[in-house]
């Protein structure tokens, strides 16, 4: 069995922005859970609230929504300065995009995304529509790089994504996101054996919490510990140190090899 050094973290998703959207709801429980990412080896954090894209048709909508993020995540950063026991954190969205002319609008404008990167971390809605390989190239086009969130929790036509659509959005230039707690089973055993499978093939970027405070608090550490559990120690520090560092530095991920002993139960 391998081991996980459990040190220097760092998370892309997380929903601990106070009263923003189904996250953490006051101040003190955002800062509750941010000490708690940094008990468990955190030290680097970009929010992630919930932004719907589609908000970008109705004029001045979208703007309205950064603006209300940006607002509470200003008032996150003010009750963290005086403390030293809580990530560093950076601004980002958790971005809603159905479809390709929505990335496409969407896009066209600098402010969406992690802040101060390339990168902006996008999901599709949990019942995928018609294109969102279309999404994908759009969010491209822009010159930006989508990093696809929990692609092991979407459906298409009533039931699991297929691997085949999963390796496609990874094709077309996407960077893939797993969530911790779709490793240790916190959304059912068919989404947990396709996280692990995601893996296994080599298509997984990064892993992140998707941390919603008090409703669904994550262990990264914990996740690490079961990658390196079925061998895959190595892959764990790429998936929870290395490319997320490499993101929130504006840098070029580094490829993270598959390992057929991750699928194993």
């Amino acid at each position: 069995m391998d081991t996980f050094d459990a040190t220097d973290l760092a998370d892309i998703h997380n929903h601990l922005v106070p009263e923003v959207d189904d996250g953490a709801r006051t101040v003190a429980e955002s800062i509750h859970h941010l000490r708690l990412l940094a008990a468990d080896g955190v030290t680097r954090l970009a929010v992630s609230p919930h932004l719907d894209a589609r908000l970008i048709h109705d004029p001045g909508a979208a703007h309205q929504r950064l603006a209300r993020l940006e607002a509470g995540f200003r008032q996150l950063c003010e009750a963290c300065a005086p403390l030293d026991d809580v990530p560093a954190l950076v601004f980002g969205q958790e971005i809603l995009v159905p479809d390709p002319e929505t990335a496409r609008r969407l896009f066209a404008e600098p402010r969406f995304g992690i802040a101060g990167t390339r990168y902006a971390l996008v999901e599709f809605g949990f019942d995928l529509g018609e294109d969102p390989t279309g999404v994908v190239r759009e969010v491209r086009a822009a010159g930006r790089r989508p990093i696809v969130a929990h692609p092991e929790r979407y459906r298409r036509d009533g039931g699991p994504v297929p691997i085949e659509e999963i390796r496609r959005w990874k094709e077309e230039g996407a960077l893939l996101q797993v969530n911790a707690g779709s490793l240790l089973g916190a959304y059912g055993e068919g989404v947990e054996a396709l996280g692990w499978r995601i893996l296994a093939e080599g298509l997984a970027d990064l892993v992140a919490t998707d941390h919603h405070a008090n409703a669904r608090p994550i262990s990264p550490a914990a996740a690490g510990r079961a990658i390196a559990a079925r061998g895959g120690g190595e892959q764990a520090r790429l998936l929870l140190v290395e490319n997320p560092g490499r993101i929130l530095a504006d840098r070029e991920t580094l490829p993270v090899s598959p390992r057929r002993s991750l699928a194993a139960a």
